[in-house]
């Protein structure tokens, strides 16, 4: 069944245990359709309207995305939108509607002390930057050398000046000493959720990847726990749709780490899984934020808001 799409059967009979097959087959559908790009204006730089009102005198249209004030679909692009003058000027940046939402979630404050700690290639970086008005403190690292030369690109056409950059393992911040009000743990996944950009992962994605991954998840939280302070905020995301990497990492940071899980803002997204494989979850799972292909139009995306007791 569906060996058309050409994907590893053990990832269809995991979206058959998950969805059914009705949804299954729109979920299939939709990574295996063009998705149209979206970007983010850079509010450091421009005015939403005015950057607007230049790229549509030069042919594109573009229309806002619901959940991000300054995020827009771009439905007629005549040239590439990663081409522009205003692009290379840091005018916008060019994201998943789907990853806007996490540090609209976050709402990091201007005094606020932030982390992102796997922050390249930049995208939500930049986008806390522009919340925070270039005030305050984030500290973004990434271990992948290749990974903060993008980071450090984008940082510095986007114009932002608030932010620190450490090429270094997010296990290892905790040296650093700081303690932070806000966290962004935009973590390693498998990413399942990007298979429409990245088709070579209906073949090599196995099911072994999303125990691997899911153990380095735990880790990461593990750390953002020791170095938030005393009532912050975690926003832990990942662009998979796997429960082991979204859901029952939410679990484990309520069960095992004493974080509270806590409603997020955003009315767009679908709810969190509070059964899946047949077995039942908690039903505070259910405050978390899932985006999928085939209802919201975006990558597959997870989001969960955790505060530190």
């Amino acid at each position: 069944m569906f060996s058309e799409y050409g994907y590893n059967p053990e990832l269809i009979e995991r979206y058959m245990r998950l969805f059914g097959k009705e949804e299954t087959a729109l979920l299939l559908a939709a990574n295996d359709a063009p998705m149209k790009k979206s970007i983010r204006i850079n509010t450091l730089k421009i005015d939403a309207d005015e950057c607007i009102s230049i790229l549509e005198k030069k042919g594109f249209h573009c229309s806002p995305i619901k959940w991000c004030p300054d995020g827009f679909i771009v439905d007629k692009e005549p040239s590439s939108i990663g081409a522009t003058t205003e692009y290379l000027l840091g005018y916008y940046y060019i994201q998943d509607p789907a990853s806007m939402a996490p540090a609209i979630e976050l709402s990091p404050s201007e005094t606020d002390y932030v982390c992102d700690m796997t922050a390249a290639p930049g995208g939500k970086t930049t986008h806390l930057a522009q919340i925070m008005n270039n005030q305050g403190v984030i500290v973004a690292s990434d271990y992948d050398s290749e990974k903060m030369k993008a980071l450090r690109s984008n940082i510095q056409r986007c114009g932002v000046t608030n932010t620190i950059l450490l090429q270094t393992k997010a296990q290892e911040l905790v040296a650093l000493g700081i303690k932070f009000d806000k966290i962004l743990l935009d973590t390693p996944c498998t990413g399942e959720g990007t298979i429409h950009k990245n088709p070579e992962r209906r073949k090599t994605l196995k099911l072994e990847d999303f125990k691997t991954y899911s153990a380095i998840q735990k880790e990461l939280i593990a750390v953002a726990k020791e170095m938030l302070k005393p009532g912050g905020i975690l926003l832990y995301s990942t662009c998979s749709i796997a429960p082991e990497e979204d859901e029952m990492q939410v679990e484990y940071a309520v069960e095992e780490l004493g974080f509270e899980l806590l409603n997020l803002k955003n009315k767009f997204c679908s709810h969190g899984f509070t059964k899946f494989f047949g077995k039942q979850h908690p039903a505070y799972l259910e405050k978390c934020g899932r985006f999928f292909p085939h209802r919201h139009n975006t990558q597959g995306f997870f989001m969960a808001k955790l505060k530190k007791a």
